[in-house]
C-alpha cells in the first residue's frame, strides 16, 4: 500500500510550488499545448509519490520522450478541445435519415461541424500513431503499443483497411451519418480513453522538453532508509538566472545540519534548492542537478517565510513555535521527512533565540528518523551544539577580494561561518549618507 507523501500549504507557499501571486515552479514546467495536458501536469506536480516504482514510472514516461522533444509535434489546443467535446457528445446510436433538404444541397451548421469533427478525429489518430512510433522507434513501451494498436483499430474502421489518409476522407451527406455515428458511438470508449492518452503524453512531453533545454538529471531512487544518505552533484536552484551549483551530501547519522554564513552569502537559496530537488524527485520530475542520488523520503516540510498573526495577537516568535509544532505534529514515528528550518526563532532576541534552538535540536535528535536543516546566524551556538554527535556543521563560503571586500560564492561547505557582515552590508546600502542628507536638509 502507497504510503502519501507528507507535505503541507506553508511548505508548498515557501519552495514557491503553489504560489497564486507570483512566479511558481508549476509555470517552469508547463508547455502542454493542450488544457488536458495542462490540467494532468497539474495533478502530477502536487502528487508526490514514496513508492519507488510508482516513481520511476513517471521518470520513465518522461525520459522516453527525451529523442522525440525536437521533433514536429502537430497537435492544437483548440482542435483537441473541440473534438473531446465532440466525441464526449451524446449521440443515440440510431442513424437519422436524409432529408429533402439534404438533397437540393442546403447544409446547416451542425453538418459542417460534424464534417470538421470527423476530419480532424482522422488527422489526430494518424498524427498521434505517427508520433508514438517514433517514440518506440528505439524501444518499445508497452502503454504506448496498446494506444498505437487501439488507434489503428479506429482508423481501420474510417478507412475500411485502406491507408489511412485524411485528404482522401470523403465525408458527405452519404456518409456523414456513419461516421458520425463511429464516432461518437461506436468508438466514443476508445477515442476518449485515446485522447485522455494523450493528454498525458502532452504533459510528460512538456516535462522532457524542460529537462532537455536545462540539462537536468534523473534522480536514482533508493527505498526508505536503504542508504541512510541525500547525495547532491551540481545542485541548484531552477530559478537562478546564473546558478552556482553545490555538492553536498546529508547523512542519516549525520541528520541535524547546522547551517550559517553571513546575510547575503546564500543560505535560503541553498536550502530551497535543496528542497525544490527533493520535491520535484519525489513527483518523478527531473532536477536541476547534475547528479542525484537519495532514499525514498517520507515528507517535506519548511518554515521560511512566516508572518505576524496580527488577527491574534501573536508575536513573530510565537508563530515560529507554532509552525515547528504543526510540522511534527504531522510526522509518523519512523519519519526520515526533510525538516527546513530557516533563520529559526529569530523573531526573539539573541539570548532566547539561542537558547530554545539548542533545547529544538537537542530534542530532534533524539528522534530515530527526520533530516533536519537549521540555518542560523548565530554562530555562537556551535561550540554547544559540538557535543550532540548527529549535528553536522555547514557554512556559506565567503571570499575576499584583493582590497578585503567580501565575495560572496554562494557555495556550501563543512564549516562554522565566522564572518560578520551585517554592518558592512549597512553602510554599503547608503543608508548612513541618506539620514546624514535628511539631516543636513533639516
Amino acid at each position: 500500500m502507497t504510503t502519501q507523501f507528507l507535505i503541507d500549504q506553508q511548505t508548498l507557499q515557501d519552495l514557491q510550488l503553489r504560489d497564486r501571486t507570483g512566479r511558481n515552479l508549476l509555470d517552469f514546467f508547463d508547455q502542454a499545448i493542450t488544457e488536458g495536458g495542462q490540467e494532468f501536469l497539474r495533478y502530477i506536480f502536487y502528487t508526490p509519490l514514496t513508492d519507488k516504482d510508482a516513481i520511476m514510472d513517471r521518470q520513465t514516461k518522461i525520459h522516453r520522450l527525451a529523442p522525440v522533444v525536437q521533433e514536429d509535434f502537430p497537435f492544437f489546443r483548440v482542435i483537441l478541445k473541440d473534438l473531446e467535446k465532440y466525441v464526449n457528445a451524446s449521440h443515440s446510436g440510431r442513424m437519422a435519415s436524409l432529408t429533402f433538404l439534404d438533397f437540393i444541397g442546403v447544409r446547416s451548421p451542425i453538418y459542417y461541424y460534424r464534417k470538421r469533427s470527423i476530419i480532424e478525429a482522422c488527422e489526430f489518430l494518424i498524427n498521434s500513431v505517427h508520433f508514438y512510433k517514433k517514440v518506440n522507434a528505439l524501444k518499445v513501451y508497452p502503454d504506448m503499443e496498446e494506444m498505437i494498436a487501439l488507434s489503428e483499430e479506429c482508423l481501420r474502421k474510417f478507412f475500411k483497411n485502406k491507408t489511412p489518409d485524411a485528404d482522401k476522407l470523403r465525408v458527405n451527406i452519404f456518409n456523414i451519418e456513419y461516421y458520425d455515428r463511429l464516432i461518437r458511438y461506436d468508438l466514443a470508449a476508445n477515442m476518449r480513453k485515446i485522447i485522455r492518452f494523450f493528454y498525458e503524453i502532452d504533459a510528460y512531453l512538456a516535462v522532457a522538453k524542460v529537462a532537455h533545454q536545462h540539462e537536468f538529471c534523473y534522480p536514482e531512487l533508493f527505498q526508505k532508509n536503504e542508504t541512510g544518505q541525500i547525495n547532491m552533484q551540481g545542485v541548484y536552484h531552477i530559478f537562478h538566472r546564473k546558478p552556482v551549483k553545490n555538492d553536498l551530501t546529508i547523512y542519516q547519522n549525520k541528520k541535524l545540519w547546522f547551517l550559517t554564513g553571513a546575510n547575503m552569502a546564500g543560505k535560503s537559496s541553498i536550502i530551497k534548492s535543496i528542497a525544490t530537488a527533493l520535491y520535484l524527485t519525489h513527483i518523478g520530475f527531473p532536477v536541476p542537478a547534475d547528479g542525484l542520488k537519495t532514499d525514498i523520503l517520507d515528507g517535506l516540510f519548511t518554515s521560511i517565510n512566516l508572518q505576524d498573526n496580527l488577527e491574534l495577537g501573536y508575536s513573530h516568535f510565537y508563530v515560529e513555535a507554532i509552525r515547528l509544532k504543526e510540522i511534527i505534529d504531522q510526522l509518523r514515528p519512523d519519519s526520515n521527512a526533510l525538516i527546513i528550518l530557516d533563520e529559526l526563532f529569530k523573531g526573539t532576541n539573541h539570548s532566547d533565540a539561542s537558547h530554545a534552538i539548542l533545547e529544538v535540536m537537542d530534542k530532534l535528535a533524539k528522534l530515530d528518523g527526520p533530516y533536519v536543516i537549521v540555518s542560523s546566524h548565530i554562530t555562537e551556538l556551535s561550540e554547544k551544539l559540538k557535543d550532540c554527535p548527529l549535528v553536522d556543521f555547514r557554512k556559506m563560503v565567503i571570499d575576499n577580494d584583493e582590497n578585503g571586500m567580501p565575495i560572496f560564492t554562494y557555495k556550501i561547505t563543512e564549516g562554522i561561518a565566522e564572518e560578520k557582515l551585517g554592518m558592512w552590508l549597512l553602510k554599503n546600502s547608503g543608508v548612513f549618507e541618506s539620514i546624514e542628507s535628511l539631516r543636513k536638509e533639516g
